[in-house]
């Protein structure tokens, strides 16, 4: 399983993967997910994208479409909740950011 494949599950049915829709879980499901292909070498290379362009993303996403603008590097995780009122804007928010990511990532690589 790969990090489109479970993040596209947990939006779909929260609650068989963490006690409550929270955006904190989430982050700390995704940390453990990691931390389990990093040692198992199971790593695929949508992965290592995510991983590595999604915060940078979001920030982009929030100036381009909220006008919200960061004076300083974060991660996904406080580009979102910075950016939202509560837990369940943040959570709706970061998957919706997610769906669109994964879309622009398929079509720039066809």
């Amino acid at each position: 399983m790969n990090i489109e494949t479970l993040l596209h599950s947990i939006n779909k049915r929260p609650g068989m993967f963490v006690q409550d829709r929270r955006l904190d879980y989430i982050r700390y499901f995704i940390a453990g997910f990691y931390c389990h292909a990093s040692v198992s070498g199971t790593t695929e290379s949508i992965d290592r994208y995510f991983n590595d362009n999604f915060h940078g993303w979001v920030r982009e996403w929030l100036g381009n479409n909220l006008n919200i603008e960061f004076d300083e590097e974060r991660g996904w995780y406080e580009y979102i909740t910075l950016s939202t009122p509560n837990n369940d804007d943040s959570f709706n928010l970061f998957f919706k950011l997610v769906n669109e990511f994964f879309k622009e990532f398929h079509e720039a690589n066809k």
